[in-house]
């Protein structure tokens, strides 16, 4: 057994704001990834996908709005007691719309790793 204390953010592959993790690197962790993420007011992620595993998220505080789709044409919106299902290679965008307060959620995934795949060319076009 391991204790993850909550420690400094740090920028995650696509853009958002990683804090203290459970995942192969910090515990050892074979099956399970858990983080706290936190995206600045009026920041989003970049368009990408998780390969290989489920993602579920739990919304702490804030809202966001999430784009999805092969050219991130649906959406919806998260607010704080939420909880989202994201499928393996569904393309999302996260994305904060308050101009002041942050948002902050906790993500869970069935891989031990970030396993995010950017997606530069969702919005193109």
């Amino acid at each position: 057994m391991k204790i993850v204390k909550p420690g400094d953010e740090h920028e995650v592959p696509r853009g958002i704001l990683g804090g203290a993790e459970v995942s192969q690197a910090t515990t050892g962790a074979h099956n399970i990834y858990m983080a706290r993420f936190r995206v600045p007011a009026g920041a989003r992620s970049r368009p990408h996908y998780h390969e290989g595993c489920e993602s579920a998220l739990y919304m702490l505080s804030g809202a966001i709005t999430i784009r999805f789709g092969e050219r991130l044409q649906e959406s919806l919106s998260v607010e704080p007691g939420d909880m989202l299902y994201v499928p393996p290679r569904e393309t999302h965008v996260v994305e904060n719309v308050s101009d002041s307060e942050p948002a902050d959620y906790v993500g869970a995934r069935d891989s031990p790793t970030e396993d995010s795949v950017e997606v530069p060319w969702a919005e193109e076009g």
